[in-house]
């Protein structure tokens, strides 16, 4: 049983660094996914097999290590088929929504207007000026968002290249990481505001970082890990 027990250990082991060993930078990496879709068998046989197209991770300290480091970047290929609502979610922990706590980050698209890339921590949220994603519904597209507290910068990046950001409220001491939520990929927080939505479409290469990247890394990642037509990842 202890030989076993061990065997398991390192088989453990050495998938999550093979995982981690396929992004182009790892420095700081918290949670990477190069995809989200996974095939969930019938095992009745009756070939009622389903797709799931959403994530819940479990909160742990390195999904609140932004914290002490005061930094975060988050990237991702998307291909949202359509928004659904005003405020499909990309990647939430923290719903920033009464009676629960604020805080924890936050990443939506916005059906509302021309700014259809938002990031909300607390009392904080700012937007990306660019509409880029709404007109160019079924198409691969790349979003990425850097921010360091200390520094008081932040900044949006769509396919590769960085997107003015502004602030729509809130300040950078608002920001709080540390909230013991559970992270959603491409589903919305139970305790979010009612006006979000779950993500409708394709996502791949999730990545979750407790630093800002810097614009050549923002570059790097979106150009090595460019989706390839035709062919699944």
């Amino acid at each position: 049983m202890k030989r076993l027990t061990q065997v398991i250990i390192l088989a453990l082991f050495f998938t999550a660094a093979t995982v981690f060993a396929g992004a182009p930078v790892r420095n700081g990496l918290v949670l990477y996914f190069p995809t989200v879709a996974a095939r969930v068998r019938d095992a009745s046989n009756s070939k009622n097999n389903a797709t799931a197209n959403s994530l819940v991770v479990s909160n742990s300290p390195s999904l609140v290590s932004m914290q002490q480091t005061h930094q975060l970047s988050y990237c991702a290929w998307i291909n949202p088929a359509s928004i659904p609502s005003e405020f499909p979610v990309l990647l939430s922990k923290g719903g920033n929504s009464q009676p629960g706590a604020y805080g924890g980050y936050e990443f939506t698209l916005n059906a509302n207007g021309d700014h259809d890339l938002l990031f909300q921590s607390g009392l904080l949220q700012a937007h990306a000026e660019t509409q880029i994603i709404n007109t160019n519904l079924g198409q691969w597209v790349h979003v990425a968002f850097t921010i360091d507290l200390d520094a008081q910068t932040m900044q949006f990046y769509v396919n590769g290249e960085p997107v003015n950001a502004t602030i729509d409220q809130g300040t950078f001491a608002d920001v709080n990481f540390d909230l013991p939520n559970n992270l959603y990929v491409a589903e919305r927080d139970p305790a979010a505001n009612g006006n979000r939505s779950n993500f409708d479409g394709q996502m791949r290469e999730v990545m979750l970082f407790n630093r800002a990247l810097s614009a050549d890394e923002i570059q790097t990642i979106f150009t090595k890990t460019t989706p390839k037509r035709g062919k699944k990842r």
